[in-house]
């Protein structure tokens, strides 16, 4: 590898990386109602980036030398390399999200989901582009030119691909753990781990089959495909932001009902660009904790009904602190100081 092709190499991959960063940095924006902690979101994407391409190579590497050595077609041999690492790099990413519901309370509905799916996937696109850049550099088949069109290549299909795959089982899982009954839960993620290994499969028969570029190195025609997946990706995030939207303003006005809330706080809260607004709240700071204070206790009313015994017990408890701490902060100011 040359001078020139490495430092090409390792500006490629920065620029590459950025861009998958603030992709990410655009979904977890745009999820404006429950927006998950960074810290998170940053270890679902370092999962992705870090844990699980190792996994999968290994896995590949170990089951795929077995498989070499012991099959007797070649369909058997296709089978395997089309189909299995789909499976294997779509269940590894699916941990890392998983371990979200296991081991936080911040996963609540199919928004987050999402988020932490795009993250588990542009992780592992990160360290994918940077395996098959730095191979095609060793190689010596690419020039400079060649590897910046690798490392480019890969971070506008198959990173966008990693990302949907893995945001479409957030998806799924999002639903699942609104489910009353275990095997619900269970129905869910498992057809949400086969749509992400589905959609995972097909590309990589696509590719096989059609090739990403003809012979004069122009993008194949069904590569328009592409957009279309994004659009829809798009689209649903914008479904479920207006479901989030919808939750909101019908629980904060039960809770006006009620009593313990004023009652401009169903027109302010469901509302990102009133809610960011200085005038029903003056402090910046106590804003933000008022706006996840009744965003947190709408959502968590919201799935109260759809819980199991168990979890819901645990739910109706923290509803209840979350309603004293409603009241501890609006009791003590008077009418003249609402909205």
């Amino acid at each position: 590898m040359s001078l020139v092709s490495l430092l090409i190499l390792l500006a490629a991959l920065m620029a590459s990386s950025v861009i998958l960063l603030l992709v990410l940095a655009a979904i977890w924006w745009f999820d404006r109602y429950d927006r998950e902690p960074l810290h998170i979101v940053a270890a679902v994407f370092g999962w992705g980036a870090l844990i699980a391409p190792p996994v999968a190579i290994t896995a590949l590497s170990v089951f795929g030398s077995a498989l070499v050595s012991s099959a007797r077609s070649d369909t058997l041999l296709f089978i395997w390399v089309m189909g299995a690492a789909p499976v294997v790099e779509e269940l590894v990413k699916a941990v890392g999200v998983l371990l979200v519901v296991v081991l936080t309370a911040e996963f609540d509905n199919p928004t987050d989901g999402v988020v932490y799916g795009t993250a588990v996937g542009l992780g592992f696109a990160v360290t994918e582009n940077a395996i098959y850049g730095l191979s095609a550099a060793a190689g010596g088949a690419y020039d400079g030119l060649g590897v910046l069109i690798v490392v480019g290549g890969r971070t506008l299909l198959t990173a966008g691909v990693h990302a949907v795959c893995s945001a479409t089982f957030g998806g799924f899982l999002g639903r699942a753990i609104l489910s009353r009954n275990r095997r619900g839960r269970v129905s869910l993620t498992v057809m949400g781990l086969l749509a992400a290994i589905l959609l995972h499969t097909t590309w990589n028969l696509a590719l096989f089959f059609f090739g990403a570029a003809g012979e004069n190195g122009l993008p194949r025609a069904w590569l328009a495909l592409l957009p279309l997946l994004y659009g829809v990706f798009v689209a649903v995030l914008a479904a479920f932001l207006r479901s989030e939207h919808r939750i909101l303003k019908t629980q904060l006005e039960e809770e006006v009902d009620l009593g313990l809330a004023p009652a401009w706080v169903p027109e302010v809260i469901p509302y990102y660009r009133r809610r960011i607004r200085p005038d029903w709240w003056p402090v910046r700071s106590e804003r933000t904790v008022i706006a996840r204070l009744l965003t947190r206790l709408a959502f968590r009313k919201h799935a109260l009904g759809r819980l199991p015994a168990d979890r819901g017990a645990v739910a109706s408890l923290e509803i209840v602190k979350l309603r004293q701490r409603v009241r501890e902060i609006f009791e003590p100011r008077s009418e003249s100081d609402e909205y």
